[in-house]
This record gives C-alpha cells, structure tokens and sequence, in this order.
C-alpha cells in the first residue's frame, strides 16, 4: 500500500482518467507514500508528468477557465450556472474545483516527499529544477483556492491516515504568503525559459507571482514580478493575435509569448478537448453551448482607440466595422465569415440560409441552422458565438488546440495595472499597454492621458477585458475591482433582434464608475434585443462556498459567510 501514491504517473500513462481518479481517490491504509518508487530522475519526471497532467482542471473536456466567464457579465452557458447566482453548496462546479486544486497539491506533496531518496542519484542542478517545478505547481493551485474560496487547508506535506478528516481551513493571507514564497524559492532553480515546451519557468513562477499579488492589490509586489520577466525572459508578442487560438498558429509559438499551456498530444486518441466543438456554430456541425454577450462586444474600442460612445467612427447600425480587429478573433458576430470545424461560411441569426464556402472556392447557399435550431445562437444564445479557440483549423470532434493558462500580453497588462494603481506613471507603463494595443491594431495611449490615473485606470480594465476574454480572468477581476454588484444583476443582454432596426449606442456614464468600468445601460432597448434570463448577485458571491460534501467528511471546515 505505501506505492499507491507514487504510482499517480504510470497511472496516467496505463489507464483512462476516470479510471485513474477513481485508483487516485484511495487512501493509504497505513501511512503516507514512502516506497520504493522514485529512485531515479526517471522515475521523478514519469511522477511530475502526473503533476502537470493534474492542472488540466476541466468538465467535459472543456477547461474550467474559459467557463468561469460564463459565470460573469460577459457570457452565457446555455444552460443556468453559476452565473445566475441561484446555486447553492452541493453545486458540482466549486466541488470540482477543490477537488482538482487537491489532487494537484496532493501529487506534488507526494513527489516532494519522495523524490529526496534520489536527491544523491541526479545531477543537483536538475534536482533542484524538478523540484522546483513542482512547488510552482502547488502554489498554481493554492493561488486558485484563495481567491475562489479565501480561507482553505494549507497542506505542504503527505497526510497520515488520521490528519485526513481534520484539516482546518488557514487563513487566506497565509495562502498567499505560502505562494510568494514557494514562487520565489522555486525562481530561483529555474531558467526564464521552460526546459521543454509545456514546463513551468522563471518567467511562469514570476508571472504567477504578478498575478497573485494583482488579485491581492499588492500592487508593488505585482509591478516589480511582473517587471522582472518583461526585463529578463526574452519574450515577446506574437504578432498575429489570432494565430494564438488555433492549433496551426500555436506550434511555433512566435516571440514564445504562451508560456503555459494545457497541451494535447496526437499519440493519445483520448487528448483532446471539447472547448471548439461546444463554442462552435449548428451550422459548422457545433454544439454551440457557451455564448459571448453584448457588454462584451460592447467593450471593444472603435479603430480610432476610443470606445464606442466617444467614437465618431463607430455606427450601430454597422457594428463590424472599424473595430478593433480583436473583436473578430474573439467572437463572432452576424455577417463574418469564419471557419469553424473545418466549416467556412458567413455566420448569420436572421435568415434560415447562408453562404458555405465549398472546396473549389466557390459558395452555395444551404440551410443556417443558427437561426433555427433550438439550441443555437438565436434560440438559446444571444446572437453571438465565441470565435477565439473556435476558429481553429481542425476538426472540432477531435481537437488538440492548447488552452493557454498564461501569456506575455497578461504579464504587460499586469504590470500597467499594478503601476497605475500605484500612481507611478512613466514610460514604461505606457510602452506596455501600447505593445498590447499596437497588436492589435489600435492606436497608442493618446498623450493627453499618459498622466491621468483615472484615465489610465479605465483604459488598463477595458484593455485587459478585450484581450484576455475567455481566458479566465473575468470572474476575479470584477470582484477585485469591486464591481460585481453593478455588472452581475439583471438580464443577460444580446444583439438586435433586427438586422436592420439596430439599437442606439448605449449608455455607459450613467454613474462615474459605470464611466471607468465602461459598464454599458441597456435601458429602454430590452425589447429590441435578444435577452436571456436575469441573474442575481449576493454578497456572498464574492467566493465560492466550501463544497458541502467535503463538511460532511470533515466537520472543521468552516463555511465561506451566509452560504
């Protein structure tokens, strides 16, 4: 019984992941892990591989980040979720999600612990590397605990049989005290560069570091770790924004600016992800499960840099046009032409045919099943379809496209908030938001601003809500920036439900820090535009609640307030 924990890498290699969570979830019988695996480097990296394996947090194939922004303003699930705020403690969404932090906190306590019977058997330099990507790992988990839970069991070691049942929660503070420090000791074994594409770095470490302290408004500790892989690492944008989210424009990685990622393999038949095929248009074949919302595309700047009630270039009643191009590369709106699995036609809601493009380049018009399908955009969305990681080049059944978990565009974007939010404006703030901007195609910070905090401030949060959309970012941001009660209530906002009796511009100065948030008013125009239920939003929303079956094992857990 002492291998059983040891094993968790061969696991993943010899049987299904069902399977293998169901071997995983056996307790030792005796006492923690201490046999006679982990002897070697080989051993070692066959057990951090299970490690690795372990962040692919998902449900149904599909990662846990990209469906966390269904849970705010800026989306829908077809179906009700957590984002209409009505769940209650036996929801398996938060259940889901301590139980994956734990099982990666728990392969990488268990390899820790082992490996140091080989400390003597490997070069130190690799020793310290492989250890050290494995407490980056730990931390990635503990960093997701306290801002989706606050308070939660602080475990750095293999639990005995009886500590299993009496784990109290730590204090939230504690956790991220535990994270700067496990990141800034494991910094320092690793290189800027990961040892082989799919690892964990320097850069990583320190980019979680960033956006850690960001989420705590430690505002100094954010800039200058954010700061250090922007002086060190080497990295740079990769100058096609949509060449990030496809398959074809992932593998060479330009200016190496996806420095984490959840990878999938053609060896494995069972690598995959669901991610395209449920964001991907009836008419392609898709199953069009999770919706972009109006406040979204509302959120991108007209192409003169100014938002689209400011804008003299920006009409609503030709809402493709002169945007910024990271709009189309993030969702999909009526009159587009996109590729989805393998499919390329003009998407459309307002007529029961569209153009296919056939493969001698000509077009046929067929039947559009996003108008009528009962579960399409039309009928069980809001009119649009997300675009980023749809549109890649593959068959969406069986799609291996990399869900990033951290890029270079959040590093810059991090550092720029944390130095506005310190008040600290210089160069260098200006000259990271622009890197981002001129990607895009939009045009620098204008001059009048480059000293206004204000400004700035309100620049830095639409910036980082167009660029990072469906990345995973939303749910913490609105709740950092303290504004989930005014974005989360009411109803779930769509497109015009006529092509050509377009709603005005909305309204987005309705108070000063609706303006600095560029929430949009929707008032008066409900009626002529598509809308979905109406969400709620309680304090106690603010975190996730302790999942109730882990209370019933454990009765010292505490509970997150009035849930």
């Amino acid at each position: 019984m002492k291998k059983i924990i040891y094993k968790i890498g061969f696991c993943f290699l010899l049987v299904s992941m069902s399977g293998c969570n169901k071997f995983l979830d056996r307790v030792p019988l005796s006492s923690p892990a201490t046999g006679s695996f982990l002897n070697n480097e080989t051993e070692i990296n066959v057990s951090l591989t299970a490690v690795y394996t372990s962040i692919n947090w998902d449900f149904g194939l599909v990662p846990y980040q990209s469906a966390t922004d269904a849970w705010t303003d800026l989306a829908i699930l077809r179906a009700n979720d957590l984002g209409e705020g009505t769940f209650d403690t036996y929801d398996a969404h938060p259940a889901n999600i301590w139980k994956s932090a734990y099982i990666t906190i728990q392969r990488a306590n268990t390899l820790l612990d082992g490996m140091t019977k080989a400390k003597d058997k490997v070069a130190p330099a690799t020793y310290n590397r492989l250890e050290a990507e494995a407490r980056v790992l730990r931390a990635w988990a503990y960093h997701y605990l306290a801002f989706m839970f606050g308070d939660a069991p602080l475990i750095t070691k293999p639990l005995l049989p009886t500590e299993f049942y009496n784990q109290v929660r730590a204090p939230k503070a504690d956790i991220i005290k535990f994270v700067y420090d496990e990141l800034d000791e494991a910094a320092a074994s690793l290189n800027w560069m990961p040892f082989e594409r799919g690892r964990v770095s320097k850069s990583v470490a320190m980019g979680l570091k960033a956006r850690t302290a960001l989420n705590n408004k430690d505002y100094d500790i954010a800039a200058a770790a954010a700061k250090s892989v922007i002086d060190n690492a080497g990295l740079s944008l990769n100058p096609k924004f949509g060449d990030l989210f496809t398959r074809t424009g992932q593998k060479p990685n330009a200016g190496n600016e996806i420095m984490l990622e959840i990878l999938y393999t053609d060896a494995l038949a069972t690598s995959r992800t669901n991610l395209p095929l449920g964001n991907a248009s009836r008419a392609a074949g898709g199953q069009s499960g999770r919706f972009p919302g109006q406040r979204l595309v509302d959120m991108f700047e007209a192409k003169d840099g100014k938002r689209i009630d400011e804008s003299a270039l920006y009409d609503p009643a030709k809402p493709r046009e002169n945007r910024d191009l990271r709009l189309k590369y993030t969702v999909a709106l009526p009159g587009d032409t996109v590729s989805m699995n393998l499919v390329t036609f003009v998407y459309d809601i307002y007529k029961n045919t569209t153009s296919f493009k056939n493969a001698d380049g000509s077009w046929t018009v067929k039947s559009n099943a996003d108008f009528d399908n009962a579960f399409g955009p039309a009928k069980s969305g809001v009119g649009y379809l997300w675009s980023k990681y749809t549109m890649t080049d593959e068959n969406a059944f069986l799609s291996r496209v990399s869900f990033i978990l951290m890029r270079y565009a959040e590093v810059l974007l991090t550092y720029a908030e944390a130095k506005i939010e310190l008040n600290e404006l210089d160069g260098t703030v200006i000259a990271a938001i622009n890197k981002v901007r001129q990607r895009a195609g939009q045009p620098d910070v204008a001059t009048v601003n480059e000293n206004n905090q204000q400004e700035l401030r309100k620049l830095i949060r639409r910036e980082r809500t167009v660029e990072l959309a469906v990345e995973g970012f939303r749910w913490f941001d609105i709740r950092r920036w303290g504004i989930a009660e005014l974005v989360m209530p009411g109803k779930v906002v769509g497109i015009s439900k006529s092509q050509t009796n377009m709603p005005p511009v909305p309204n987005y100065k309705t108070s000063t820090i609706h303006d600095l948030n560029s929430i949009p008013d929707y008032t008066g125009q409900l009626d002529l535009r598509y809308t979905r239920e109406t969400r709620f939003w309680f304090p106690k929303l603010a975190l996730l609640p302790v999942p109730q079956a882990e209370r019933d094992i454990n009765p010292g857990l505490t509970q997150n307030p009035e849930w």
